[in-house]
Order: C-alpha cells, then structure tokens, then sequence
C-alpha cells in the first residue's frame, strides 16, 4: 500500500461500496478455492475467497493498487496545470470535443434507436472519472499515441479465431442483461458559466426484452477524486443514489447486434454505419470509429460468437490498433490489451488513447479505458486514466429485472 492511498482510504471505499451495492458478481473462478493452487481458503493476496466480503476485498485491493514502481494514481492538486487564459483556440477545440461527444452519442444511440432522453433521470451528461492505471505486458497506453507500440495485427486474428471457436452463452431465457462498474463523472454548469465535476462510483444493470423494451438501473456511491479519495466537497449526485429507467416496447432494437453480418468487409460497413456520417467520410478517423462501436456493442448486448470473431477481425485490419499485451482487468481477470489514439481529437490539444481489453477465452471484450495524456480543460497534463467500464456479467435471463 502507497502512502498516497493508505488502508483508511481503502475501507472508506469498500464502505460506500457495499452500502451502495456497487460491487459486481465476481466469476465464480476467482471465488472457487480449488481452482488456487492451494487447498486452503486465501489466494496469494491473502484474501479469504469464501468469506462475505471476498469480492469486496478482492475489487477493493484492484481499485487501489497503483501501476509497480510508481506511487501517483492521478495528478495530484500540485502538478495540475491551470487552466489556459489564451482562448484563441477555443472555438476549434470545442468543435474537437462536440465531434466525439457526437460519436460517442450516436454509439449509444445504436441501441436505444428511439427518442428515449425524456425518459432517463440521469439528466446530467455522463462521462468517465480517473482510476489508478492497469499494467500491460508490452508498454504503457500513452505509448500508442505516437505509434511506438507493436501492431496488434496477429493478436487481434488469434483471438478472431478464440472467438469463433467458443460457445455462446447458455440460453436460460430470452432477456439480455448486462452489469457493467465504471467511474463515471457529472459535470455541472450554473447560470453564470462555472461548471464543476465530481466522479462517482457507479455500478449499473441493463435488460433488453424480444419486445424492444428495456431497463437501465444506476446504484451511484459518494464522489471521489482522480487518486480515488473520497470527495467530501462534492455534491450529491444529481440523479441520486439510485435510478430506474423503465423503456416500453419497441424502443430498443433488441436484435441489432445478433444480426450484424460475420463478412469483414460487411461488418465493417455495418460498424461505421452505426457512426456520424460526416466522420465516417474521413479515413483519418477509421480506425477510431470502428474501436467505439464495437466497444459501444459490445457493452450493451450480448454479442454472438461468430459476431464477436467478425468485430475482431475487422479491428486487426486497422493499422493504428496497437498491442499492449497481456493484463489483468479491473475484476482480477486476465485479459488481452489492445488500444487506439483517440484520433477525433488529433487536431486538437486533448491527447487520448482508448483501450480494449478483450477475453482470451472466449474473444469477448471485458472493458474499455481512456487514458488522456493531455487536457488542459480537466486539469490533466501526465498520462491519466480518466475513463473505465468493465464488463462483470451477461447472461440470458427469463424476464427483465431478473
């Protein structure tokens, strides 16, 4: 343990975790003591995996440790770069960031087709907070901005060829459910222009019926700051601790992904159809396009196998999609790590980098992260993650809410 983060930090978290129900099912392979190599009840961190609060210390002991040999998680209030006083450039900078506040839009769009933002009570936007970085086996995120990372061709099509080989997932009904954990982040503007952001811990749930119709259930705890502290001047958040968004029938499609074609050719076309127009006409931001919305599919539906091996072929085509190697994702499983520069923001000054981190099994993706190099608009001028969302469970189910 860091002294930046101490064991205190650490129970206040599991605290506000476990009031809050934010801590997602851990696969039964990280709780069975015989898959250990030991016969006893403790894996090598020490946990007790059949004690009650298994899962809580084992995301708690995840969430805190830093990247070996480095004790910032975050930057700390005394490296933050102010912000610019020299606005010349700002017009250009917004429209850099309302292109990808627009892809990213649109990508969730692909799944709730119909006009559904009157019924979220989720009204302010969401974006992602910080996170202590993830360790990856061929180099850092950061690396892959400026191209020096190896390609991430031949992986890409081994896990194409894992994907195709695995079974879907057992039929126990006809409602998909997705659980998803991620820090997630409001940011609030008054009538005089000044906006704030605080990050909250954020554990949410998501069925899609046959009938198009659709739950979305968020359980938010406390905010915290980049280095993962509990924020005690932060606001609650606005939505609350928890909120339900019921869908009625027909306002999702609940069978776009399954019927994606397994062609490559296709399913690229497929994939950047889902995406604005205006940005798909730009080589330049192909390669991008394409990781958002497989990630954005990806995190909604449950994706067939022979789909999945498509997604993954397609991407291991695109020549800006780097290896970072072996990992081990936010849950404690192992992972393999691919990632992108963020190149909708290339002509800007946000520096950003999305990582996929995708199952050696069964070649399905686990989660995302961004990792902002530099954004003088959120105070970020050092490699910083300022995004995740892991994927903890799908499964089918027999009605929505089960």
């Amino acid at each position: 343990m860091t002294d930046d983060l101490g064991a205190h930090d650490v129970e206040e978290l599991r605290a506000l975790m476990r009031e809050h129900h934010l801590l997602p099912e851990v696969p039964a392979a990280l709780l069975e003591p015989t898959t250990r190599a030991t016969a006893g009840t403790a894996d090598p961190s020490g946990h007790d995996l059949r004690s009650p609060d298994a899962a809580e210390s084992l995301l708690a002991s995840i969430l805190a440790t830093p990247r070996p040999g480095s004790t910032d998680v975050g930057p700390s209030a005394d490296s933050r770069v102010p912000p610019a006083t020299d606005r010349s450039g700002e017009p250009a900078r917004r429209r850099r960031l309302q292109r990808r506040a627009a892809v990213l839009a649109v990508a969730a769009a692909t799944v709730v087709v119909a006009v559904v933002g009157s019924q979220l009570s989720s009204s302010p936007t969401a974006v992602a907070g910080g996170a202590p970085p993830l360790v990856y086996a061929e180099g850092a995120p950061e690396a892959a901005w400026d191209g020096s990372l190896p390609s991430a061709h031949d992986t890409l099509v081994e896990l194409a060829s894992v994907a195709d080989d695995a079974a879907d997932l057992p039929r126990t009904g006809d409602v998909q459910h997705i659980s998803r954990y991620s820090w997630l982040s409001e940011t609030i503007g008054d009538a005089d222009g000044n906006t704030t952001t605080a990050v909250y811990p954020t554990s949410d749930e998501w069925w899609v019926a046959p009938d198009g119709s659709a739950r979305s259930v968020q359980r938010r705890a406390e905010a915290v700051g980049y280095d993962g502290r509990v924020d005690p001047d932060a606001e609650d958040s606005a939505a609350g601790p928890l909120s339900t968004d019921d869908f009625m029938p027909g306002m999702v499609e609940p069978f776009a992904v399954a019927e994606l074609p397994t062609d490559p050719d296709a399913m690229e076309s497929a994939l950047l159809a889902t995406m604005p127009a205006e940005y798909v006409e730009n080589p330049e931001y192909r390669d991008t396009l394409l990781v958002e919305a497989t990630a954005s599919l990806s995190r909604t539906s449950i994706v067939p196998q022979d789909v999945a091996s498509a997604m993954l072929t397609v991407l291991a085509d695109a020549p800006s999609i780097q290896l970072l190697g072996d990992t081990t994702d936010r849950l404690g499983r192992p992972g393999v790590a691919v990632a992108v520069p963020d190149s909708l923001m290339k002509d800007s000054d946000v520096e950003a980098v999305t990582v996929l981190i995708i199952s050696p099994t069964d070649g399905q993706l686990m989660g995302t992260e961004t990792v902002t190099l530099t954004n003088l608009m959120i105070d970020v001028d050092e490699p910083t993650v300022t995004g995740f969302t892991t994927v903890t469970d799908r499964r089918w189910v027999a009605a929505i809410g089960d």
